[in-house]
């Protein structure tokens, strides 16, 4: 433990300096392993992990993209019931080296794949060929040494027609979705690393930092519009809700900010740390906590209801036609009536355990069915109707699950 002190200190003052180099992976093992170390007991165990990313999917128009443990961007074409067959990898062949990881959900726009990696560079790639061929790109430009590892996840902004992407030393960059052009001088400076994929709005990014802030910037010039300091690191994606923005905080609390002005609005009391984003049906706000509890909120937020699933949440939650569909750490899977009734243990429509394996990517999902990747590799598709039925099973490097 002498040697990881100074990494510790970094987390406690949430101002890591992580680099991507191999003589530095350990540092990031060590940060994943030590993150939530101060209230370990109390956060039911930490989130550490290898260095290779968290198997996340997206889907559109019959073709699942996921960024896999193995360091590669893969697509399947999904037919149901009969399974999913493999279209391309990226990047392919053994010339090529890998991407390393992927941490945070593809990002799919028009032709392209947008997809942030652990060794530090957004690709853009070509959804049809699989590669960044004359469509897509790649940035920065050139082999930058020691890149910081991209664990934000890439965001769009329709107004500029611009993705954005979040690094780990606490740079925003936006860029021409279609050229990669860089779209300001230079990036937005956060205090410290950015692990929270920006929510858009109007032509303005929302995000949080491990320097406790939330920040407003508008993305035509890349200025400030606003930040405000929590009590803790801000790591989830921001909800936009009411008028308000809703982020959570490691200070145990979900605040609701003016997305004017970046004022309180109000604030929640959880547990433990609000890690993943929350989410909302258009009537509730569901926020996750690593306390094991989703907490229904009102748009002024009261609690209307929670329920505790026994194992902390990292993965964001989905909302379907059917329920809410919620993913603990420890590999099960719940759907949750999302009645305002006092419903109790009731409340679990339907559980699934996916048997040792560990869920910490964000679900997806396009109305009935709900993608999930786990920590053995593996990504399911589970349709969501009555209960939840396992539609298929592939894993990444094998395209057969064990079970």
């Amino acid at each position: 433990m002498i040697a990881a002190k100074p990494i510790l200190r970094q987390i406690i003052t949430h101002s890591p300096k992580i680099g991507r180099g191999k003589k530095q992976s350990w540092q990031m093992l060590v940060l994943f392993a030590l993150l939530l170390l101060p209230l370990a007991a109390a956060c039911q165990g930490d989130i550490g992990g290898r260095t290779d990313g968290w198997n996340p999917p997206a889907s559109k128009d019959g073709v699942v993209y996921v960024g896999t443990k193995e360091g590669q961007v893969k697509a399947y074409d999904d037919d149901g019931f009969e399974g999913v067959k493999e279209v391309w990898a990226f990047p392919s062949g053994q010339t090529q080296p890998d991407i390393e990881g992927v941490y945070s959900t593809p990002l799919i726009v028009g032709d392209l794949v947008y997809v942030a990696a652990e060794d530090g560079f957004l690709y853009a790639i070509d959804k049809q060929t699989g590669n960044i061929g004359a469509k897509g790109w790649k940035r920065p430009l050139g082999q930058p040494p020691e890149l910081p590892p991209l664990v934000a996840g890439p965001a769009y902004d329709s107004v500029n027609q611009q993705v954005l992407s979040a690094t780990d030393d606490g740079k925003l960059y936006a860029y021409n979705a279609t050229s990669g052009d860089e779209a300001w001088t230079r990036p937005f400076l956060a205090g410290a690393s950015i692990w929270s994929t920006p929510t858009v709005a109007n032509g303005i990014g929302y995000f949080g930092s491990h320097d406790k802030k939330i920040y407003a910037v508008t993305l035509n010039d890349g200025k400030e519009l606003w930040q405000y300091e929590t009590g803790g690191v801000v790591a989830g994606k921001p909800l936009i809700f009411d008028g308000k923005l809703i982020a959570g905080s490691f200070d145990k609390k979900l605040y609701a900010l003016s997305l004017a002005d970046g004022t309180v609005e109000w604030t929640f009391g959880g547990d433990r740390w609000f890690w993943a984003g929350a989410v909302t049906d258009g009537r509730t706000i569901f926020a996750p906590n690593m306390d094991g509890n989703i907490y229904a909120l009102d748009r002024n937020g009261n609690l209307l209801w929670k329920h505790d699933v026994d194992a902390s949440i990292v993965s964001q939650p989905v909302v379907t036609p059917r329920g809410l569909v919620v993913a603990a750490k420890d590999g099960r899977i719940i759907l949750l009536d999302t009645s305002n009734e006092d419903l109790g243990l009731q409340r679990e429509l339907s559980n699934l355990t996916l048997a040792d394996t560990e869920i910490k990517a964000a679900l997806f999902s396009d109305g009935e069915s709900v993608y999930v990747g786990s920590q053995d590799h593996e990504v399911r598709r589970i349709e969501i109707k009555g209960g939840q039925v396992v539609m298929w099973c592939l894993h990444t490097e094998d395209t057969l699950c064990r079970n």
